[in-house]
């Protein structure tokens, strides 16, 4: 049996939790919390970092590693494309959206949603353990410093350079997008799930298990660019058309 270890509120893990659900693969999920979630994963892998997937004694950290494991071990034949040098362009390509939409969603809306200590609790304590709020009633301070120097959220001229990587990132991807109905191609694969994950956050798409806050007003200026352009559309219409429930 699989066992998929999770937050609720990242992009990362509900990449992993797309790919199994889109290979019709069945496991359970145990939801952690940001900062304890350490009890959890340091006992298991190297990292604490999650998604983490356990499968008959195998450990997989981090949610490409996964979509790997899935097609190489699990017979997930969908997303992953079977010839090497496909795979590989493939897999560079996931690569760079997992850095600038994975890590750059991180950094922006963390710069701004860390000063909102009760919105941040919310989202970090959706759908996971009872004892979450009164944890972080006492451990917010600590844990939200680490977070901020994890991503650099007080370095201001690199949470710049990541707001602009989007609309590059958006200028790149519109024109592919014009030209194929998705990223890979005639066929759905790994690169829109892990698009559309990782945008999620910024598109608070309504299918996603999470419910997501407004956008904080420092941020609405970078939501108005991004709006309606292919990329996020593409975003809506992967959530509408192939995000099936979770199977756990």
């Amino acid at each position: 049996m699989l066992k998929l270890y999770t937050f609720n509120i990242s992009h990362f893990s509900e990449k992993a939790r797309w790919a199994l659900d889109y290979e019709g693969i069945t496991y359970d999920e145990q939801v952690l919390l940001p900062g304890p979630h350490q009890w959890v994963t340091r006992r298991r892998a190297k990292h604490s970092h999650v998604p983490l997937l356990e499968h008959d004694g195998h450990i997989v950290q981090g949610s490409s590693a996964i979509l790997d494991y899935i097609a190489d071990s699990l017979g997930g034949p969908k997303l992953t494309p079977s010839d090497p040098a496909e795979r590989r362009e493939v897999q560079i390509l996931e690569s760079k959206l997992d850095h600038v939409f994975g890590r750059g969603v991180q950094q922006v809306f963390y710069s701004v949603l860390l000063k909102d200590r009760r919105a941040v609790t919310d989202m970090w304590t959706f759908g996971g353990p009872f004892w979450g709020r009164g944890f972080y009633a006492l451990a917010y301070p600590a844990i939200a410093s680490v977070v901020s120097r994890m991503y650099r959220t007080g370095d201001l001229d690199a949470v710049a350079k990541a707001k602009q990587a989007f609309i590059t990132a958006f200028d790149d991807l519109d024109a592919v997008l014009a030209k194929q109905p998705y990223l890979g191609g005639e066929a759905s694969s790994r690169l829109d799930i892990t698009l559309a994950a990782e945008l999620a956050p910024l598109c608070r798409v309504p299918e996603h298990r999470m419910t997501w806050p407004p956008i904080p007003a420092e941020l609405r200026d970078l939501e108005a660019s991004l709006t309606g352009r292919p990329t996020w559309k593409h975003v809506l219409r992967m959530y509408r058309e192939h995000r099936a429930p979770a199977n756990t």
